[in-house]
């Protein structure tokens, strides 16, 4: 371990000693760069590419309308992902946009410059914005964030669109490798976590769930089973845990290649204008969070940034995440909140509402016996000559 600043943080990456359920080796090393190590390290990207491969051929060989859907943010992955589909897997994509009210404008110029030179289909899908309004002013008053409901958002678009065209295959820019896997008593998104929030506050049963994408075990045996025997199931991949995913170099392409514009590489989120507020309010949660420092630790980790300069960048954040972020006000405005609304002096937030036991996937028996002729074909069957 070593001390940064007031911080005994882990020996490789940034992580400090009372990050929830870290330990550490006897040379310091933190137990999130052990298995991160285990995972990566050696990391067989012929063999995952040769899935890859398999994967979208069996997409392509259903002949259905799209060959799969890309939940399209405008950020820089959700971008790269849209590329490779298209000019590298010679796929043909279905972008879904969630206009979740906050995108920034570097976001919606990207959209449309990458969709049109990139000459792809695309779907802005905007949803009932007084109610997601009220749904956003509601979480972060109550949970003390509001990325659960854009979320949520995405999964609706997500859902909505690969239902109607009966899209057998759905792919993400989020990486396991370089994003941040923030536990469970960090953050959590869960359409659990929000039902509870939003029910104590109201909203009615219906309002909600036309809006939430239903839990796995929500769903009964019955319908599952009918999903896959009527073909409308659908494969979900995150693409960069299939292939080399450096951010420096997917930047340049996107430059390059379609003309992309962002206000500063080092940002990982430029689709959303109001990412640093998410930033203010977490320290509202936990004192002296600062939550890139779980990006930077995924990155040391992948050899895209040295320890060094992530510590450098930590000093400088650990000075400026607590100050209210220039956005605030128009967070504020836009939601009809105020000041003393994100003040947060209990701390609430999911862990108020939720367990992580309350997010295990239980299925029940009758599915399990009845999925197994599906999983012997996922594993045997989707092979392509």
């Amino acid at each position: 371990m070593k001390e940064t600043g007031q911080q005994i943080r882990c020996g490789k990456c940034v992580l400090p000693h009372d990050f929830p359920n870290i330990s550490f080796d006897k040379n310091g090393i933190c137990n999130y760069c052990l298995e991160w190590d285990k995972k990566w390290q050696n990391f067989d990207y012929d063999k995952a590419e040769a899935e890859l491969t398999r994967i979208v051929n069996w997409a392509k060989a259903k002949k259905r309308k799209y060959d799969c859907l890309i939940p399209y943010s405008g950020g820089r992955d959700s971008s790269y992902v849209l590329y490779l589909c298209k000019r590298k897997y010679n796929l043909n994509p279905l972008a879904v946009t969630f206009n979740n009210l906050f995108m920034s404008e570097y976001a919606i110029r990207n959209i449309f410059n990458t969709v049109s030179k990139l000459d792809v289909d695309h779907v802005f899908l905007t949803y009932q914005p007084e109610i997601v309004r009220k749904f956003y002013k509601t979480m972060v008053r109550d949970g003390g964030e509001f990325c659960s409901v854009c979320t949520s958002g995405i999964n609706y678009a997500t859902s909505k669109y690969q239902k109607q065209f009966n899209i057998p295959l759905v792919i993400s820019g989020t990486s396991t490798r370089v994003d941040e896997q923030s536990p469970f008593e960090i953050t959590c998104t869960h359409p659990v976590y929000l039902r509870r929030v939003l029910l104590q506050n109201g909203f009615s049963l219906e309002t909600i769930n036309s809006f939430l994408i239903k839990r796995s075990d929500e769903i009964s045996a019955l319908e599952k089973i009918k999903m896959k025997l009527s073909d409308s199931d659908y494969i979900r991949i995150n693409l960069p845990d299939f292939v080399i995913w450096n951010n420096l170099e997917i930047q340049n392409v996107l430059e390059r290649e379609l003309d992309w514009d962002t206000p500063d590489k080092q940002k990982d989120h430029i689709d959303c204008k109001f990412a640093p507020v998410k930033n203010f309010l977490k320290n509202k949660q936990i004192p002296n969070f600062i939550f890139k420092q779980e990006k930077f630790s995924q990155l040391i980790r992948d050899g895209q940034m040295t320890r060094e300069e992530a510590v450098e960048m930590l000093n400088s954040l650990s000075n400026s995440e607590e100050e209210p972020p220039a956005e605030l006000d128009e967070f504020l405005n836009f939601l009809e909140l105020e000041k003393k609304d994100i003040e947060n002096k209990e701390k609430k937030s999911h862990l108020n509402y939720v367990t992580k036991e309350d997010l295990v996937v239980k299925e029940s028996l009758a599915f399990r016996l009845l999925s197994v002729p599906w999983q012997l074909y996922k594993r045997f069957g989707m092979k392509i000559k």
